[in-house]
């Protein structure tokens, strides 16, 4: 992978898996840079999405403009601010930019990604960054392509003739060779049930994406909202974010979970009306099926479920944790972190709520 430069004032970062463009801030891009490296340094083989997961989970919505992508399998970007992210890959051209911090996993391979600041210049072929921290307000990675495996050849004196197609015109007669005998075909198979999705209501941007219609922005494509005549209407609700556990494992809030030690236990788990969030490893305080996330239309609540150490919730700049009620739901935002004992997850968005 050749990573070229593009002019300007900020700083580029290539570091691992990680490729990163921010704008100079002082203290605040020196903690970006730091926090970039260690996640790097920590991916341990983790997929992009997971990365860029982790680092959307530490990062703020508050900060110096900025654009990570998170190359290897499940390759991710995240934007902030003015930055933005164009990567074109199996689903064609992806462009993803502020003003609100987002991040979102791309079908890879990709073949080429571009991080860019506002004023950021063309880029110059002459350079290639291999590692480390350099000036400029973008970059342009050219990703190898992926090499296809050899076909192997025919063994020498030996002519491989393909295949004859069956000529379908001709008819086909299947002839039993022990009389008097054929196998049980048994049960049809049940035909597969259709998949539900829930529907909410909610409002169009000018280039058709679905968003919360108390969004100010679209949470796609971060057009502003305000100067379009709204009309609601009922659709698919897209995913409101990721849980980010303790360990690093990130599950997409596409559906509501019951998290514990065992939530399979969980009656709505055993009828799939909830997914099963599992806490492994230490567990020490953390009930079987100690609380449920729920979606509420556009909302993320959660609500403890009689848990035999109860539940605190963590909100953004709130200066002390909050006790959970059993069994009343607590709608809660983005960056909200829940402690189960002495584990905890965190819910994550791109949503500006």
């Amino acid at each position: 992978m050749r990573v070229r430069l593009l002019p300007g004032a900020g700083l580029v970062i290539r570091t691992g898996p990680l490729l990163a463009v921010c704008a100079d801030g002082g203290a605040e891009t020196d903690a970006l840079v730091a926090l970039v490296r260690e996640i790097a340094a920590e991916a341990g083989g983790a997929a992009g999405s997971v990365l860029i997961a982790r680092l959307a989970g530490r990062l703020g919505s508050g900060g110096p403009d900025c654009a990570v992508a998170a190359l290897g399998e499940n390759p991710a970007v995240l934007v902030r601010g003015g930055a933005v992210a164009v990567a074109d890959g199996r689903q064609g051209t992806v462009e993803l930019r502020g003003p609100i911090l987002q991040f979102r996993t791309i079908d890879g391979p990709l073949s080429t990604l571009r991080l860019s600041l506002p004023g950021s210049g063309v880029p110059d072929p002459r350079t290639s960054l291999e590692a480390g921290v350099v000036s400029g307000a973008g970059l342009e990675a050219q990703l190898e392509r992926p090499v296809e495996p050899a076909r192997p050849e025919a063994p020498a004196g030996r002519v491989m003739v393909p295949a004859r197609r069956p000529d379908r015109a001709v008819p086909f007669e299947a002839v039993i060779l022990l009389p008097g005998y054929a196998p049980d075909p048994g049960p049809a198979p049940e035909p597969p049930q259709p998949a539900t999705q829930a529907l909410v209501e909610g409002v169009l941007c000018r280039d058709d994406h679905f968003n919360d219609p108390d969004q100010r922005y679209c949470q796609i494509c971060g057009i502003s909202m305000a100067q379009l005549t709204q009309v609601s209407r009922l659709g698919p609700r897209p995913p409101l974010g990721v849980l980010l556990l303790d360990d690093g494992s990130t599950l997409r809030l596409d559906t509501d979970y019951v998290v514990g030690r065992d939530p399979d236990v969980d009656d709505d788990v055993a009828a799939q009306r909830a997914n099963p969030m599992r806490i492994t490893g230490p567990a020490s305080g953390v009930s079987r099926r100690h609380v449920r996330v729920r979606l509420e239309g556009w909302h993320v609540a959660v609500v403890d479920l009689n848990s035999a150490n109860g539940t605190l919730l963590h909100r953004p700049g709130a200066g002390r944790p909050e006790q959970l009620t059993p069994g009343v739901p607590a709608v809660i935002t983005p960056g909200t972190r829940i402690d189960l004992g002495p584990r905890w997850f965190r819910y994550e968005s791109h949503r500006n709520t």
